[in-house]
């Protein structure tokens, strides 16, 4: 969502990002959910870095933002 504004939107991402990875990675790595419950996954994937885990949050919102471009406020606004 913040990725459309320049420098101001990325930094908000930015930050935004790495406050939901912090938990995330903490709670797959620390607690070893990735090994416990997804052990079927390469090991590479079971521990991953914290950048890493920012950089999996950056692709995920990009790619919603790709895959589904019609949220729906947005469309509202324009089925008026």
């Amino acid at each position: 969502m913040f990725n459309h504004i320049p420098v101001v939107g990325w930094l908000i991402s930015l930050f935004l990002n790495v406050s939901l990875a912090i938990p995330f990675w903490f709670i797959w790595t620390h607690c070893h959910i990735g090994q416990h419950f997804f052990y079927f996954l390469p090991q590479v994937f079971q521990s991953i870095g914290f950048w890493n885990c920012v950089g999996l949050f950056f692709v995920v919102g990009i790619l919603k933002t790709v895959l589904f471009p019609c949220h729906y406020h947005h469309c509202k606004k324009h089925a008026d």
